[in-house]
């Protein structure tokens, strides 16, 4: 499971580029995120600890029970995250980029949920670990990614309302 996340996400990261392009090509620009490298240096070390924990002897005996639950969490997050991506398309990327005046996507997931791929990504933070027992490093990865999420999330959503009609689609809806 870790070497097939580990293998999927250096794919997303090829996507992610090609995107970038394409977006940049069509008049798209990348913001200058501050916490952007926090954002890969967790994730990375997220990655490289799991490899390192299922490969040394910490792990105690699976319970069968916490695995195929914190499984089937995963798979809720492989679901929302590989939509999300899908319903994007050349607009996905790993990083905020916007492409000024085109409309926000609020079709499929995103008529449900605002932010599907981050979803996605705390389920997978925290299911992962709890495969193998791993209770603490799913609760300090997952504070860490919650931290990360607050000021990354707030600030694509200042830049999607600055450039595109974010406000009018999302946030207008959930005021009185």
């Amino acid at each position: 499971m870790i070497i097939f996340t580990c293998l999927q996400r250096i794919f997303e990261l090829f996507i992610a580029k090609r995107n970038e392009k394409s977006i940049l090509a069509l008049g798209g620009r990348i913001i200058k995120e501050k916490n952007y490298i926090f954002m890969v240096l967790l994730h990375t070390s997220w990655l490289l600890g799991l490899l390192y924990f299922s490969f040394s002897d910490r792990l105690g005996a699976l319970n069968p029970i916490l695995f195929f639950g914190a499984f089937i969490f995963f798979l809720l997050g492989q679901i929302l995250r590989i939509t999300a991506i899908w319903t994007l398309g050349e607009r996905w990327s790993t990083r905020i980029v916007i492409l000024p005046e085109a409309p926000v996507v609020k079709k499929g997931i995103f008529n449900f949920i605002r932010h599907p791929n981050y979803l996605g990504v705390v389920f997978e933070l925290v299911a992962l670990p709890l495969m193998g027992g791993l209770f603490v490093y799913a609760f300090v990865f997952s504070v860490l990614n919650g931290i990360i999420l607050f000021f990354r999330i707030r600030e694509e959503e200042a830049m999607l309302c600055q450039y595109n009609d974010y406000q009018d689609k999302f946030l207008s809806e959930s005021r009185p």
